[in-house]
């Protein structure tokens, strides 16, 4: 903050001092030509600076730009005794070429040294405080200038900048994490030119566009300005006066809004809008100057468009830096920043003597007009930042993502038996099914059936093999059926098990029977491979079983699992049924079976309202209940998330980012559950940060005690609400210890018969 104060100051201060100067040594009609001046002279600078910056961090280069502009004033001061014309000029195109480089310099640092969650937070009061450096220092240049005269004031701006250069030095005495990662990933990559990588991104080419259109509009409304200030106050100190409490008024005003609202404002309205705040300004301000023309209006356009873009815009502007990667970073910022900006001025330069040459009796209409469809343009360009900014937070954190432990090979991969349960199943639905019955959704089956086996490299397969258990002699199949619901049913595990594990599956009979056996802990896994085989021909049945309140719980939550086999739409549509279920459980399950099913088969459509309802209900309860969820199966290759589960997240944080990537852009949102539970600041504040940008508003709001690491406080509640709460999580507990009474009396009679 005190370097931002210190770095505002010496700008405000430069350009109050620039403008005094020009406009008492040359007319102000050479003001087009100035602009046009600055701009080349930028651009060469912008170049020069981007080259060296691949080679020197701007820890060191940002310092050595304000000595050398201290160096300069020193010069042009000594310069004015004898050559007053010169050294105006000299001063303009230096504070207008050289202190835009710095201020994105420091700018720069400080988009390094924060994540973009945490800059989101203070980047509003770091620039409140180089606003209330920049309203001291206007009133600071008005008492010299009145007291010593306008070239007093170029030491004084010598000095400010060498104090300038040992506070940037310090700032950037310590790199944020997430720079040094970027530079070491970038190491082995080959630099890009700043002008190929604004050329090649979209996101920074609107912003591009923003900077350029919005700095041509303001240009031209400034020159406008400018030459009434000069027809109302003349030249000279009364002139240096008017600028310095114009820059204060406006720095107070800019400093009372960045202070009070910066921060509320883009929470709410979100980046575009509040980076659009200063060509909306200027807009309405154009159309109230053309409507009451004068030097009042002029001044309130002008001082409108100075004011946000001073406040909001800044705010918000360095924002779009913070997740970039820091070479991309590097190259492009001042580009932008500078050249952009500069480029603007020359082509309102342009356009101002274009006017004066082709519309001299209605020049200032003609410019007010150029303005206004300028300002049209960059609220344009405003309003596709906000989806660039959430696409930049997403690849920032798959980027940095290699970083995280992964989940294991054999987690991501297709292992040889499950393929051939694959295949299993799907040769047993089509040798069951008529196919003219079944139509274009078996054909979306058999495609990715097959397109699984193929990834699982066991080369094609003929899927339509036919089923001989199938085929057999309904007469002759019956007598070993009925022998098999015995052996299900007579409690012995070897009996149960050979049952269970034929090679060629259960036949349609046995299903409800091997059902039941899920809450025999001896047979469960059998059971369910057994299910698996058949699943996708039984989705009505097992669907039946998984929503029945009076089936037992062990039975529904390990049922949950069983659909993680299938890819079809009927089988996630069945399985979506089980996120209503009373228990956690049975719940979690069911989504992380959902997700499995979404990823063999992405065309599969999930109802978007539908998962948010989820969401808000399981985020509804209290942080006691949330905190006390835990999984009575642990079940392995159930989830990407599951490692970080285990070691460090809570079960319910869990299940609700399982149930968003059913909606999210999954790899980011999964890469951010994994960020917010690391060591790592910048990825903590980068998955907050992006978390808070793709999810819905009430979502947000419900997750966020959950997702920020806050210390819990005790507060009193109502005691039919805590009531209320337990009645609710244990509810299903009363119901399962019942259903285990009745299961313990079935046992005994059937152990009697």
């Amino acid at each position: 903050m005190l370097c931002a104060a210190a770095v505002t100051a010496q700008f405000i201060s430069g350009k109050a001092t620039r403008d005094a100067l020009f406009l008492t040594s040359l007319d102000f009609t050479a003001l087009p030509a100035m602009l046009i001046a600055t701009s080349i002279c930028s651009l060469v600078l912008v170049g020069i600076n981007s080259k060296i910056a691949r080679r020197i961090a701007p820890a060191t280069l940002v310092p050595s730009l304000f000595v050398a502009s201290g160096l300069l004033f020193f010069a042009e001061w000594l310069l004015r005794a004898s050559a007053p014309s010169t050294a105006a000029i000299a001063v303009y195109l230096h504070i207008s070429a050289f202190g835009p480089i710095a201020a994105s310099g420091f700018w720069l640092i400080a988009s390094e040294r924060f994540d973009p969650r945490s800059a989101k937070k203070h980047f509003g009061q770091i620039a409140g405080a180089g606003t209330l450096g920049g309203l001291v220092s206007a009133l600071a240049t008005e008492r010299v200038a009145t007291l010593f005269g306008v070239p007093a004031m170029l030491p004084v701006l010598a000095v400010s900048q060498f104090v300038c250069a040992g506070l940037v030095r310090r700032l950037g005495a310590g790199t944020a994490a997430g720079a040094v990662a970027d530079s070491s990933r970038a190491d082995a990559v080959p630099h890009r030119s700043a002008i190929r990588v604004v050329a090649e991104t979209p996101y920074l080419r609107n912003l591009a566009a923003l900077v350029l259109f919005g700095t041509t509009s303001a240009a031209l409304v400034d020159y406008l300005f400018k030459a009434h200030a000069v027809e109302t106050f003349g030249r000279g100190d009364n002139l240096l006066r008017f600028f310095a409490l114009y820059y204060a008024v406006t720095s107070l005003i800019t400093f009372v809004l960045q202070t009070s609202s910066s921060r509320l404002v883009l929470e709410r309205f979100g980046l575009g809008l509040t980076t659009s705040t200063p060509s909306a300004a200027l807009l309405i301000g154009s159309v109230g100057s053309l409507v009451a023309p004068g030097f009042g209006s002029l001044m309130v356009a002008r001082g409108g468009e100075s004011v946000f873009r001073s406040s909001w815009f800044r705010a918000g502007y360095e924002l779009f830096y913070t997740p970039m990667p820091a070479s991309e970073k590097r190259a492009a910022k001042s580009l932008i920043d500078v050249a952009f900006d500069r480029l603007c001025d020359a082509l309102g330069g342009g356009l101002v003597r274009m006017v004066i040459l082709l519309l001299p009796a209605v020049q200032a209409p003609s410019i007010l007009t150029l303005a206004i469809a300028c300002s049209g343009v960059a609220l344009y360009a405003a309003s596709r930042l906000n989806r660039g900014y959430i696409g930049t937070l997403g690849s920032s954190l798959i980027n940095r993502g290699g970083i995280l432990p992964s989940p294991n090979a054999n987690e991501t991969s297709l292992s040889r038996t499950t393929i051939a349960l694959v295949r299993n199943t799907f040769n047993r639905a089509v040798a069951r099914k008529d196919a003219a019955a079944q139509g274009h959704s078996d054909r979306t089956t058999r495609s990715m059936m097959r397109s699984l086996l193929v990834r699982g490299g066991l080369g094609p397969v003929d899927l339509r093999a036919p089923d001989t258990h199938a085929t057999r002699d309904s007469s002759r199949a019956l007598e070993p059926e009925i022998r098999d619901i015995i052996s299900l049913r007579s409690r012995n595990r070897g009996r149960v098990i050979d049952v269970l594990g034929r090679a060629e599956g259960i036949s349609t009979a046995l299903v409800p029977h091997v059902v039941p056996l899920l809450a025999w802990d001896a047979v469960a896994n059998h059971a369910m491979f057994a299910l698996k085989k058949v699943a996708e021909e039984h989705i009505g049945e097992l669907t039946d079983a998984l929503i029945d309140p009076n089936q037992d719980f062990t039975v529904r939550r390990r049922l949950a699992r069983v659909f993680s086999i299938c890819v079809s739409e009927r089988a996630a549509a069945g399985v979506m049924l089980g996120l209503d279920d009373l228990r956690f459980d049975v719940r979690h399950q069911s989504a992380r079976s959902l997700l499995a099913i979404l990823e063999k088969n992405p065309r599969i459509k999930i109802d978007r309202e539908r998962v948010f309802e989820v969401v808000l209900r399981e985020a509804a309860v209290g942080r006691p209940v949330w905190e006390s969820r835990r999984l009575l199966d642990n079940a392995k290759n159930a989830s990407p998330l599951d490692e970080f589960v285990r070691d460090r997240a809570g079960e319910s944080l869990a299940h609700v980012f399982t149930l968003l990537s059913l909606v999210l852009e999954r790899e980011p949102l999964q890469i951010a559950f994994r960020s917010l539970h690391t060591d790592d600041e910048y990825l903590q504040g980068t998955a907050l940060e992006y978390l808070e940008s793709v999810l819905p508003t009430q979502i947000r709001q419900r997750l966020w005690p959950f997702l920020e690491r806050r210390p819990l406080t005790r507060t009193s509640r109502p005691r039919h609400e805590v009531m209320a709460d337990l009645l609710r999580s244990n509810h299903s507990v009363l119901l399962n210890l019942e259903e285990m009474r009745r299961r313990v009396a079935d046992t005994t009679a059937d152990t009697a018969i």
